[in-house]
């Protein structure tokens, strides 16, 4: 892969990463309910979701973008660089929380079982 179609398909994962959040706002409603409800309904239950599901931080590693000479490619990658055959391969390291789709639906459970709904 080339640096300028890296660079493209970084900019397109980030734009996307930043766009996620934003897609899956959730406005939480219960008859009677006012902000101060939700919000010791929001804090209970992230609280029990965290406790059911901890955070598990799982960091994995893969190949970049290949270079021919090592300093150009240490140059452009703070993360370091690992040589297969004649080329330097950049090192992705990408962290993420393996427990975190079932956190959210442990959440949403909560939230259903003290009568709140999704809007």
């Amino acid at each position: 892969m080339k640096m300028s179609q890296e660079w493209l398909v970084w900019r397109f994962c980030t734009i996307v990463l930043l766009a996620l959040p934003l897609a899956a706002c959730t406005t939480w409603v219960k008859p009677g309910a006012g902000p101060a409800a939700l919000d010791a309904a929001t804090t209970h239950c992230r609280a029990v979701a965290y406790a059911t599901l901890p955070a598990n931080m799982v960091t994995t590693t893969s190949r970049g973008a290949s270079y021919d000479d090592r300093k150009k490619c240490e140059w452009y990658n703070s993360s370091g660089c690992i040589k297969s055959g004649d080329q330097y391969y950049a090192v992705n390291k990408t962290t993420t929380d393996t427990n975190s789709s079932g956190r959210s639906a442990i959440f949403r459970d909560c939230m259903y079982q003290d009568g709140w709904r999704e809007q």
